[in-house]
């Protein structure tokens, strides 16, 4: 009992017995919780633009393609495009299909020397590009062409896959189709003699620049049809061709002495005509004053004629078959007495006699 009395009494207040709390992290074990919390952030952000690397707006005047795992998957044209993030899917813009794009063709290294003196060199003096080429004529002449290409892509999945044989696919192109073309043309086509004096001819000129212009632009476009029908299409349209004509040097000084010769038979022609008018109008001058002249003596004459007849008129109103004698013998001596009164002397001969009579006459 006194064991019992004497054991202390269990408090109210005690803790109840258990393990001990784990002590709180120190400064480093925060610090690398703080490093791996923002390395997840950073990771989850990376993750997320990765993801949206290819989602992109495409522009107007732009249109893209996608490749996915190096094939082309589809193509679109302007506007918001979602794709895969790279190395899924990879996305190359390409110019759109209203925008115009160029190209000079390239020319061709000369073979021979001969072909070099055609295309060159040219003087100080003649702004000549350097891409130019020279194409045979119908009429055997040679011509030099400086062309640039205006096309655009109107197929952008075949313009990706052939884009780098687009440029020299172009340049052959153009050669075979000019070769043709101005196979069966004259030199006149491409560079003629122009005379500022006539309009209609300018117009001719210009009409048949754009005809061989248009025929190169249309050949070229069939033969890029016969590539696709084919299965190897470039995706591209020819739009325009700019081309300039230019002589061979060593024909040029002959071309040119032949404007000169046509400039100066053009001037002798009009000098020619002015003084052809000229005389014209002098020679209608002159037939008018002998024709005025003419008419006034021809009225004069008529005038006088009308005056001398007027009395034998009068005479031959007065006329009947019993007065006729009288009337004629009356006008013979009113005649006769006016000559015989104007002469200074007459003389008369009787021809059955021979006997002459000379009368005096009234001084004048």
């Amino acid at each position: 009992m006194s064991e019992v009395l004497d054991s202390p009494a269990p408090s109210a207040a005690a803790e109840p017995v258990g393990p001990p709390p784990p002590p709180p992290p120190g400064p480093i074990a925060q610090s690398v919780a703080i490093g791996f919390r923002a390395v997840y952030v950073a990771g989850a952000l990376l993750l997320a633009i990765w993801l949206t690397s290819n989602v992109r707006e495409i522009a107007s005047d732009t249109q893209a393609v996608v490749l996915r795992f190096g094939r082309i998957v589809r193509a679109q044209q302007s506007g918001l495009l979602l794709a895969w993030p790279r190395p899924i899917e990879r996305v190359e813009l390409l110019p759109g299909p209203e925008r115009q794009l160029s190209q000079d063709v390239s020319t061709l290294p000369p073979w021979s020397e001969k072909s070099q003196e055609l295309v060159g060199p040219f003087g100080p003096d003649q702004p000549v590009p350097q891409t130019i080429s020279a194409y045979l004529t119908g009429d055997g002449n040679v011509v030099l062409l400086n062309a640039t290409l205006i096309y655009r892509i109107d197929d952008p999945i075949a313009y990706a896959l052939e884009q780098t044989h687009v440029a020299p696919a172009l340049d052959r192109l153009f050669r075979a189709t000019t070769v043709r073309v101005t196979a069966g043309r004259n030199l006149n086509d491409f560079l003629v003699v122009q005379n500022a004096n006539a309009q209609s001819a300018d117009q001719a000129v210009v009409a048949l620049r754009a005809e061989v212009r248009r025929s190169l632009l249309d050949s070229m476009n069939a033969r890029l049809q016969t590539l696709a029908a084919a299965g190897a299409p470039l995706g591209v349209e020819i739009e325009r061709i700019d081309m300039t004509a230019y002589l061979p040097p060593e024909a040029k000084t002959a071309f040119d002495a032949v404007l000169l010769a046509t400039e100066a038979a053009d001037r002798g022609v009009a000098e020619a005509r002015t003084d052809a008018e000229r005389r014209r109008q002098e020679a209608n001058r002159e037939r008018d004053q002998l024709l005025s002249a003419a008419q006034a003596t021809a009225a004069e004459l008529v005038s006088r004629a009308n005056v001398d007849t007027a009395p034998i008129l009068a005479l031959a109103h007065e006329e009947t078959p019993q007065t006729r004698e009288s009337l004629l013998l009356r006008e013979y001596r009113t005649e006769v007495s006016r000559i015989l009164n104007s002469v200074g002397s007459t003389v008369l001969i009787d021809p059955k006699s021979g006997v002459r009579f000379v009368l005096p006459g009234k001084p004048r």
